[in-house]
């Protein structure tokens, strides 16, 4: 089955989402009680015992409000590309093969390692800019920010269409 089906969305009594799971994990969390589940995937888990159907939790709800902030988007390669929706921040380009990681401010010039300060470029942007600031290169961007972790998740391309309606899709 498609790996979509191996993911559980969680979320806390005020139905914010709050994280995803194991389906697996899922069951388990709802078989000693400590969640509902609000929606099932279309296929169930694969048993020993053929008459026994146990369904994969999509979407499960823990009964009490989770405070935040308790989820933290690690500063990675892959995050930036999915903040920049795997494009070009400069020029737009959404060839993956050709992504890399440009430094705003560049790291000669004291930029460091930061969601500020790094940001999608193609090859040919990253090479044309160089160790140029901005303003010395002539172009200008939004200002990079961290992402919040539902923003990456929406982003995801595996989501199960039951999980949309929780993510204000």
């Amino acid at each position: 089955m498609d790996k979509k089906y191996n993911r559980t969305l969680v979320l806390d009594s005020s139905y914010m989402p709050r994280g995803v799971i194991n389906s697996m994990r899922a069951f388990i969390v709802i078989y000693k009680g400590n969640a509902t589940v609000l929606e099932n995937h279309p296929c169930n888990f694969k048993l020993y015992n053929p008459e026994l159907i146990i369904p994969k939790p999509s979407v499960i709800q823990v009964p009490k409000y989770v405070r935040g902030p308790n989820h933290n988007v690690s500063l990675g390669r892959d995050n930036i590309f999915k903040r920049d929706g795997y494009k070009c921040v400069y020029c737009g380009s959404t060839n993956k093969r050709d992504l890399t990681l440009d430094h705003v401010i560049p790291q000669t010039n004291g930029g460091e390692n930061s969601w500020k300060n790094l940001v999608t470029a193609c090859k040919k942007c990253n090479g044309d800019k160089g160790d140029l600031s901005l303003e010395e290169w002539g172009k200008s961007i939004p200002p990079p920010k961290k992402p919040h972790y539902l923003m990456l998740l929406k982003s995801v391309n595996y989501m199960p269409e039951e999980w949309k309606k929780y993510l204000f899709m």
